[in-house]
């Protein structure tokens, strides 16, 4: 086989990882991240075991792509595992370049670190961006520690090292571009599902409300007559407890009609920073009654919206953040543009929550907690939707959770 295709035939065994994680539906194990390092780890076997060999005892393949994506996309126990088959495999196959291999994956293994600490910061969207820059990053730093253990002149060898750092670039463009796509077309059709049933909830709940009010006002109706007429106070008081009940079923009724289908009744301009004050001094007696604090920091933005609606959006989030707390914890409010966007956080010290939570999360009737309905959060998603905004939900179990607010600032006319 020529060169070109030892190097097809690597990058073709690292899509084929990528493109089993997603279609075989690995993403929604609990183990997904450790499902994740075993795949790349086996790209990584097959890599390495089709090479291309240009100086003896040196192998030369892609293997840093599904490294990188172990890292990225796993954390750091995926990484350890590719990281360690690697090393391991690369010893059995012998050869002078085992040490070059081995130094070359402490700098490469601390800049992903770097990464991972300040991923919080970086948009799933410049993901790609990132991951081929930690690609050449890489490539740079294999071709430098080669070079300086061949010892020859960099003349003798730079073009090769040069054709390695342009190859590997490529393919880890291509690699990460392909799973950021697959992430995102993931992430459509889970929200095209989720969005489906709430539109079955919001046709079921119009048709009970036609279907129910219409008897219920005849019925009403027909109660009000008859409680003018009746001279017996047994009777009078038996109708009125009768008009007292039909009016707490239509309450009833245009409640869960609200949670099916909530609406924005009136838009208007919004300082975030006093629309939040106004919100914390209302729900921090039940956080401190519940033995925890509040802090915010808050920066002066603007939004269009229902000040109603927001409000009711912001304390269902912070009244599930304390009841996520177990004692003496903390909620912390920040508000900050981004992106010509007002974003809001409210993160908590609660118990957390796992990966197949969080994909639960908003959906209508689900609740993590033992007596909730999950009603409040669907319709807090359904209402900053109806803004033009989104809701993202990050969590840990044992450590607490983040709920990050994208609203779309009001521009000045």
């Amino acid at each position: 086989m020529l060169e070109a295709d030892y190097i097809l035939l690597n990058f073709l065994f690292i899509l084929v990882g990528a493109l089993s994680y997603f279609a075989f539906g690995f993403y929604k194990n609990k183990h997904d991240k450790l499902i994740l390092g075993v795949i790349s780890s086996v790209s990584v076997l097959f890599c390495m075991s089709f090479p291309f060999t240009v100086f003896p005892g040196y192998i030369y393949d892609l293997r840093i792509i599904p490294v990188l994506v172990a890292l990225i996309y796993g954390g750091y126990r995926s990484g350890v595992l590719v990281i360690t088959v690697l090393l391991v495999y690369r010893y059995y196959l012998g050869g002078s370049g085992f040490a070059v291999s081995a130094l070359s994956y402490i700098p490469i293994f601390m800049i992903v670190l770097i990464f991972l600490k300040l991923r919080k910061r970086i948009s799933s969207k410049q993901n790609t961006l990132v991951g081929t820059l930690m690609a050449l990053m890489s490539a740079l730093t294999v071709s430098v520690c080669s070079l300086i253990r061949l010892n020859n002149d960099w003349v003798d060898h730079g073009a090769f090292f040069v054709y390695y750092c342009f190859i590997l670039t490529i393919c880890s463009w291509i690699t990460f571009f392909f799973v950021e796509t697959m992430r995102d077309n993931v992430r459509m059709r889970d929200e095209l599902y989720r969005t489906e049933k709430l539109s079955v909830l919001g046709e079921l709940a119009a048709t009970i409300a036609h279907e129910i009010r219409n008897p219920i006002t005849v019925s009403k109706g027909f109660l009000q007559l008859l409680k003018s007429r009746l001279p017996s106070e047994t009777d009078l008081k038996y109708t009125t407890l009768a008009l007292e009940e039909i009016d707490r079923a239509e309450a009833i009724i245009s409640e869960y009609l609200m949670y099916a289908k909530p609406q924005a009744e009136k838009l208007e301009k919004i300082g975030v920073k006093a629309h939040l004050s106004h919100v914390i001094s209302i729900t921090e007696p039940y956080i401190t009654s519940k033995g925890h604090v509040v802090a915010s920091q808050m920066e002066d933005l603007f939004v269009h919206a229902d000040a109603k609606k927001l409000t009711q959006v912001m304390i269902n989030i912070i009244k599930n953040a304390a009841e996520a707390i177990e004692k003496n914890g903390k909620i912390t409010i920040h508000a900050y543009a981004q992106n010509k966007q007002a974003v809001i956080e409210i993160i908590d010290t609660g118990v957390g929550m796992n990966e197949n939570q969080l994909l639960l999360l908003g959906n209508p009737f689900y609740s993590t907690k033992t007596k909730g309905t999950g009603l409040g959060l669907m319709v807090s998603y359904r209402i900053i939707e109806a803004l033009g905004g989104t809701i993202h939900v990050q969590s840990k179990v044992g450590t607490g959770t983040k709920f990050s607010v994208h609203i779309p600032m009001a521009v000045d006319s």
